[in-house]
């Protein structure tokens, strides 16, 4: 005899799966990108196109004249040609003191998006032993 599962324990699958889906984008990062500006113009970073060194997050300058070109996604690699290398000036040291401001881009929880998926997990199976009594 085969049972279906009732409306609570679908709605709380379904619930279970976005939340681990919802923090999924955030893993797949594009080391294509990477290789291809490796393989065209040398060494280079995930900081070559965003402001993060590490990658991820709002796209600086560069990064965002990769984006406008078009098929970027289908070759990487013409997209870098046609924008050029980067700019590899840096900033010379300066006598005259310079203000700094600080960032108000709020900081990333790292593993938020695992804590949500666990704690949806434990809901589902609490709900499917509760329905299996």
């Amino acid at each position: 005899m085969m049972r279906y599962m009732n409306g609570k324990t679908f709605v709380v699958l379904i619930l279970a799966i976005s939340v681990i889906l919802a923090g999924a984008p955030g893993s797949f990062a594009y080391p294509q990108y990477l290789a291809s500006l490796n393989t065209v113009y040398g060494d280079g970073s995930c900081g070559t196109c965003h402001y993060k060194t590490s990658g991820g997050g709002p796209l600086n300058s560069y990064g965002m004249l990769f984006e406008k070109q078009p098929d970027y996604d289908a070759n990487a690699s013409a997209a870098l040609m046609a924008i050029g290398p980067p700019s590899t000036t840096t900033a010379t040291p300066s006598l005259n003191p310079v203000s700094i401001s600080t960032s108000t881009e709020p900081q990333a929880s790292p593993g938020f998006g695992f804590a949500i998926s666990l704690i949806g997990l434990f809901a589902w199976a609490l709900l499917a032993k509760r329905h299996n009594k």
